[in-house]
């Protein structure tokens, strides 16, 4: 592609397209006693950080290997981030060294491509496919995951910055607004009692009874439950702290009935996620409840809490959320609720009236 010497701006060159179209900025560094540096650009502010830092470096004496992003590929740098989270103590490893595996087998020929040939395009590219395909949710999340990985990458490889800190991940609406009805709740838990996995049916009851979320009911521990005190501690909450989970008293009659109640080792729930995830989807779909998800049971959790006039402070303490804007995202009233308060409020208000007027 022919390039045009840009004024003003050492060593930077405009690309230009065939029809005359400006297609980005190539730098060209030719210096005795160093190989030729050359590196295309989208945007020129990023070419000129380039020549800055690559003349500066050669001033001081560095060695530095600016030819690395052109030998390192795409899948190379994924491989690499999949074996320092699997090295990691952090929550969740596994699924997020997953996920990167998948995107290495889903995406083999962009994993091919060097780091140095890859541009903001080609993010752009891979996300507008991948819209194609999920919803945007997942592919916020998607980028979500990548993005601390191509920003240590570019530190690693002492690139100009990361392409895909520059696409604009994508705009999410969708909160689910949903409520278990009473015969679902019925077709539900008779299902669930008659599954073969038998910790189906006390996990579900308890993520209900509680709010609980999955990952934090599969990591309770008999250690940490309090009889007496009608409570369990979590010690590692999502958001990182500790908290206590409230049991209601059919919360602990659930516990009590649990199997190895009389040793009281080890973890309450015995079982998997995966196994616990395979003994739900079975379940739903024989009970003809296939839009309810495991989490809803914590949206009907705390929206029952807001149902029976708790405060938002007083629901805090229950669920464990520490700011009200996380918390109102789980708040579905019932419209029926609603209609039925209105005119509740209606009456009170006709009633005062007669009685001002007979007074």
């Amino acid at each position: 592609m022919p390039t045009k010497r840009l004024k003003n701006h050492r060593h930077v060159y405009e690309r230009i397209s065939s029809d005359g179209r400006l297609t980005g900025y190539q730098v060209k560094i030719r210096q005795k006693g160093f190989p030729v540096y050359t590196k295309t650009f989208d945007r020129l502010a990023d070419a000129d950080a380039a020549v800055v830092q690559v003349l500066n470096d050669r001033n001081h004496g560095s060695r530095r290997d600016h030819r690395a992003p052109e030998r390192i590929t795409l899948g190379e740098v994924l491989e690499n981030a999949i074996r320092e989270v699997q090295q990691s103590e952090k929550k969740g490893k596994d699924g997020e060294a997953a996920r990167l595996s998948t995107f290495i087998k889903r995406h083999p020929a962009f994993c091919h491509m060097s780091m140095a040939n890859i541009t903001r395009h080609d993010w752009e590219d891979w996300k507008s496919l991948r819209l194609e395909e999920v919803k945007s949710s997942t592919v916020r999340r998607e980028m979500n995951l990548l993005m601390p990985v191509m920003r240590q990458a570019a530190i690693d490889l002492e690139m100009v910055g990361s392409p895909l800190d520059q696409v604009s991940r994508p705009q999410v609406r969708d909160e689910r607004i949903i409520r278990l009805e009473p015969d679902e709740e019925d077709r539900l838990f008779h299902e669930f009692a008659c599954a073969r996995n038998k910790l189906l049916l006390p996990a579900a009851r308890f993520a209900l009874e509680t709010g609980c979320r999955r990952s934090e009911l599969l990591r309770l521990r008999w250690s940490d439950y309090s009889h007496n005190g009608g409570t369990i501690y979590l010690h590692d909450a999502k958001n990182g702290r500790g908290r206590d989970i409230l049991l209601t008293y059919a919360a602990q009659v659930i516990i009590e009935e649990l199997p190895g109640r009389e040793k009281r080792e080890g973890h309450i729930f015995p079982i998997s996620a995966e196994a616990l995830k395979n003994a739900f989807e079975r379940a739903r779909l024989r009970a003809g409840v296939a839009h309810w998800r495991w989490h809803d049971f914590r949206h009907e959790a705390i929206s029952r809490c807001f149902d029976h006039g708790w405060t938002a402070e007083q629901v805090m303490d229950f669920s464990g959320h520490v700011d009200i804007k996380s918390l109102l995202r789980y708040r579905h009233p019932r419209v029926s609720d609603a209609v039925a308060r209105l005119r509740k409020m209606e009456s009170e208000r006709q009633a005062a009236g007669s009685l001002r007027i007979a007074v």
